[in-house]
């Protein structure tokens, strides 16, 4: 990663040519003799150089899941892809105001090409620009998205997956993909509690959004019950997938004022640092 030469207000650690003492390592020819620790050679006779800790401003991707499951809400209701724009936008705007970099990566079956990413609150309107131009459709493919990402040598740094998580085959793998390429993983999950409500009881033809698949159930409180639970389950998973690999996860109710939303997040300690 090649430093920018301007500071951050969060920041990723390297080793570099920064002020704070990090290690040593053998001296080779050609290097600057000038970081040649004398203290050392003088007890040791050996030469080692002095190394720093340098400090870099951070680059966040926000992987944002616009695939056709993220359209669904209750009536009236904002969907789970519009409160996922609007969590983008907010943390967008935090990231460029503490002069970091800032990168939107929509993805379904596929991601689009991590553009280069955007500096300064002065980018913050291009960066709407970007959110207000997504449409919907496709079907999730978490693994090959996660995978793919880093084939594409973006800067390494933060990486906010957000998603409904409809699709979790292959998320842990993908997962680890991420943080073994040097990308720092933290997963939010949307969620809409107000679907664990029914306004109607009884028969229903429940057609999957993505693979137009229907399937036809008898709606009563014991099914919902199980409904709940299946997603406890799910939302469980995502989050042990999230910890094996040290990734932070947040689960967030859609249907909470959008300052809660946004509050949760940024006390989480998974945002800012």
């Amino acid at each position: 990663m090649a430093s920018s030469g301007q500071r951050a207000q969060r920041r990723a650690r390297k080793v570099g040519s920064g002020i704070e003492f990090a290690d040593h390592r053998a001296y080779t020819a050609g290097d600057d003799p000038r970081h040649i620790d004398w203290k050392v050679f003088g007890r040791s006779e050996r030469l080692l150089l002095r190394q720093y800790e340098e400090e870099e401003d951070l680059s966040v991707y926000f992987l944002l899941d616009r695939s056709s499951s993220m359209g669904m809400a209750p009536a009236g209701q904002l969907s789970l892809f519009e409160r996922a724009l609007q969590i983008t936008a907010a943390l967008s705007y935090i990231s460029l105001s503490n002069l970091d970099r800032v990168a939107v990566v929509p993805f379904a079956d596929r991601h689009a090409r991590p553009q280069r990413p955007l500096r300064g609150k002065g980018q913050f309107f291009r960066i709407l620009r970007e959110l207000s131009a997504l449409e919907l459709g496709g079907q999730t493919h978490l693994n090959s998205v996660l995978r793919d990402f880093p084939r594409y040598r973006p800067r390494r740094g933060l990486v906010v997956l957000i998603s409904d998580f409809y699709d979790t085959e292959g998320l842990g793998d993908g997962l680890r993909y991420l943080a073994l390429n040097g990308y720092e993983p933290m997963v939010l999950q949307l969620a809409d509690e107000g679907l664990f409500r029914a306004d109607h009881w009884g028969d229903l033809s429940l057609v999957d959004c993505e693979t137009g698949d229907v399937r036809e159930v008898t709606l009563t409180p014991a099914l919902l019950r199980a409904y709940r639970a299946a997603f406890e389950r799910l939302s469980a998973r995502i989050s042990s997938l999230s910890r094996e690999v040290g990734a932070r996860h947040l689960r967030v109710d859609v249907s909470s004022p959008f300052d809660e939303v946004v509050m949760k997040i940024f006390r989480s300690g998974g945002f800012l640092g």
